[in-house]
């Protein structure tokens, strides 16, 4: 009876650390053309219960992907060069079973039939331009980071107090960073 009590347990500790989210950056890479330093990346992006609960009821989730470029220092605070923002919203229409990902930059909408698919469009940024190369001092060394993160001031006002005080919604990316080689 003892190890059904455990088994239970354990299911349950699974199931729990499955309601979880988590944003992980699965493939990034920078770009040094002849005229701008741009990065593509691809984030996977795994909705908390609460998260993809909201998203199937119609609220639309919005994801900002914050790319810089930085000029480490030893004596000082690393010089920030540039830093550019993209926000994509994903939304779920019941009515037709559909998942509409909208991308604010280049206002470009792309409809998905799965979820899965829909997830997965929603976490890639491609040909984001950073900085004009011209800018770049050819002997100094330079980084490019990229974070991703859902972004709570978009959500509905009265969602938005919830979210703002339950770890479900806190959908934050690690830095990501990679040398600028020339």
């Amino acid at each position: 009876m003892l190890s059904l009590a455990l088994l239970a347990l354990l299911a349950a500790e699974v199931v729990s650390g499955s309601e979880d989210g988590s944003i992980r950056l699965v493939h990034g890479e920078l770009r040094t053309g002849s005229l701008f330093l741009s990065v593509d990346s691809y984030f996977d992006v795994q909705l908390s219960d609460e998260a993809l609960g909201a998203l199937n009821s119609g609220v639309p989730l919005t994801l900002e992907v914050t790319a810089r470029v930085i000029r480490p220092r030893w004596w000082w605070w690393d010089a920030e060069l540039a830093e550019r923002n993209v926000r994509t919203s994903l939304r779920y229409h019941a009515l037709s079973r559909r998942y509409v990902v909208h991308n604010h930059l280049d206002d470009e909408r792309r409809t998905f039939f799965r979820r899965d698919m829909a997830t997965s469009a929603w976490g890639r940024v491609a040909g984001l331009r950073l900085v004009q190369m011209q800018r770049l001092d050819p002997d100094a060394e330079y980084l490019v980071e990229v974070r991703a993160r859902l972004d709570l001031d978009a959500l509905p006002h009265p969602l938005r107090t919830v979210a703002y005080v339950s770890p479900e919604w806190r959908l934050v990316s690690d830095w990501y960073s990679w040398p600028v080689e020339r």
